[in-house]
């Protein structure tokens, strides 16, 4: 990606590489174009690539013994990449936020993380987001969390699970 004028529009990688894995690609890429899809085009399918996919770092992985589906995949990886790029912009300007160059901040409550809207009321950032975006979330446990949470389990029950 070095020396391209333009971002490329998907990133296609195989995992397997003899010098170079698709793991480390998928770390450049999301280093120097974070919005660019990511898919992975291998037969050697591995926990860590579901796992990316999972946690949102690849946009799909497509088996080199089922070709036919990567123009599928790869107009589906544009789609959410557009409409991710629409969101953001929406945001932006829902919050009027101004050029790049300059900051400003989304009054958040450092407790409860609450966002403060512009009629200056608190609301939980679920219902922030579904009022100014129309973005609806799905919860989850992050692996940091999981691994707490089972951590304070464990404690409470003395260990003994």
């Amino acid at each position: 990606m070095e020396g391209l004028e333009h971002s490329p529009d998907v990133i296609l990688s195989d995992h397997g590489l003899p010098d170079f894995d698709g793991l480390t690609a998928l770390e450049l890429a999301r280093e120097r174009c974070p919005d660019v899809p990511f898919i992975f085009v291998t037969n050697a399918l591995s926990r860590e690539m579901e796992v990316e996919k999972l946690m949102g770092g690849v946009s799909d992985y497509v088996r080199k013994s089922q070709l036919d589906y990567l123009p599928i995949a790869v107009l589906h990886a544009l789609h959410e990449a557009e409409e991710r790029r629409s969101q953001r912009q929406r945001l932006a300007q829902t919050l009027k936020l101004p050029a790049a160059a300059e900051t400003r901040y989304l009054p958040i409550c450092s407790n409860c993380k609450k966002i403060r809207d512009e009629r200056n009321q608190w609301k939980p950032p679920e219902l922030f987001l579904l009022e100014h975006l129309n973005m609806n979330f799905t919860h989850s446990v992050c692996p940091d969390c999981a691994y707490q949470l089972r951590l304070d389990r464990q404690l409470e029950n003395g260990f003994q699970d």
